[in-house]
């Protein structure tokens, strides 16, 4: 127990040491005095959602290709996709939604419930 902190950073229950980069990287942002808010955090290959512009409410995989961040739109059906290249500040992950058995929510009333997890 010492005063002050309020968590430790690890894996489970094994403490991990941030990168001391990562750590000067957001001292860095935070001194500079430019506006800076928190972001969710997303992983190469996940599926994200367009929130702003013309494209907004469409979905695709993120990707990485020569260093700029792109969505991947495809058509199964098609087999085919196609890649643009868009800012990661108009993207949110898209969460999974998964079915519950009504009967767990509701009682045996019959109806569908969706959560997204």
């Amino acid at each position: 127990m010492t005063p002050g902190v309020q968590q430790i950073v690890g894996v489970g229950r094994t403490p991990m040491p941030v990168e001391e980069r990562e750590i000067e990287s957001i001292r860095q942002v935070l001194s500079s005095g430019l506006p800076s808010l928190p972001w969710p955090y997303m992983h190469i290959g996940e599926r994200v959602r367009v929130n702003y512009g013309s494209l907004v409410n469409l979905e695709g995989i993120l990707v990485n290709f020569k260093g700029s961040n792109r969505v991947v739109l495809s058509v199964t059906l098609l087999q085919r996709s196609v890649a643009l290249e868009i800012d990661l500040t108009w993207l949110s992950p898209v969460r999974e939604v998964k079915a519950v058995p009504a009967s767990r929510v509701l009682g045996d009333r019959p109806t569908t419930v969706v959560v997204a997890g």
